[in-house]
């Protein structure tokens, strides 16, 4: 199971600036005792009565005021990765930056989220094919609206249907799931990646622990293969040129 979720342009939106899609992968048969064990965090630090009654927000937790003003917010987010670092979560991040505009056009929208995805789910089957062989890898993404969830299923479809390198791409079921953030909670850790990284590469130096965490979880293969990704997180400068002509 994998799911993804994308952090927030940069405000004011700046080409200095990464944004970040970030996922999550966890194996079924450890995804109701994980789920079980982030709940009862929830119930330590926040009171939680019931399931999701508390959503994990990276911008909630780790914005600059949350972490001067409540030191509970970071500790909290320290626990909840080391409790994934224990579930042998595996986390996947690809940061794109335009350097050619001051702002992102939505022309260049559908390209970005295209080169996204296929950075993303190269690598998750580079894992299944690796670890997972007889099983696929389910895609959960973050519902939003019923257009923006068409484009994005169409970004998805063409990349694994339209590409030679989606083609190769066998361990990725070809439909992605989309679902609600406030009752997933792979969506909000992968929420929670996103937004860390995506602050720590806009030069933030105040969550460095918690950012070092983060990194603990990517996935690294032990192939030789130089044809294959071999870690989780990819960070890129993107030319618009670049993006309207997706690879």
């Amino acid at each position: 199971m994998v799911f993804v979720d994308e952090s927030e342009w940069p405000r004011p939106k700046d080409p200095s600036g990464f944004t970040v899609w970030g996922a999550i992968a966890i194996h079924p048969s450890r995804s109701k005792e994980f789920f079980r064990e982030v709940f009862q965090l929830e119930r330590k630090f926040w009171e939680a009565s019931e399931p999701y009654q508390f959503e994990i927000k990276g911008r909630l937790l780790l914005n600059k005021n949350a972490v001067t003003s409540s030191p509970k917010k970071r500790e909290f987010c320290e626990e909840l990765l080391s409790l994934c670092k224990l579930n042998e979560v595996r986390a996947f991040a690809v940061g794109l930056r335009n350097l050619d505009t001051m702002t992102f056009s939505e022309e260049l929208t559908e390209p970005i989220v295209y080169r996204a995805y296929s950075r993303l789910l190269e690598r998750v089957n580079a894992m299944m094919s690796e670890e997972h062989q007889d099983d696929m890898a389910i895609v959960a993404l973050d519902s939003q609206d019923e257009r923006t969830d068409t484009a994005r299923a169409l970004a998805f479809g063409n990349f694994l249907y339209g590409s030679p390198s989606g083609r190769q791409l066998s361990y990725i079921v070809e439909t992605p799931f989309f679902v609600s953030s406030k009752a997933t909670l792979g969506i909000q850790l992968a929420d929670l990646v996103a937004y860390a990284l995506a602050q720590q590469n806009q030069g933030r130096t105040d969550i460095k622990r918690i950012c070092d965490r983060v990194r603990e979880l990517e996935w690294r293969s032990n192939s030789l293969d130089e044809e294959v990704p071999r870690r989780g997180f990819r960070f890129e400068d993107l030319k618009s040129e670049e993006a309207q002509t997706p690879v």
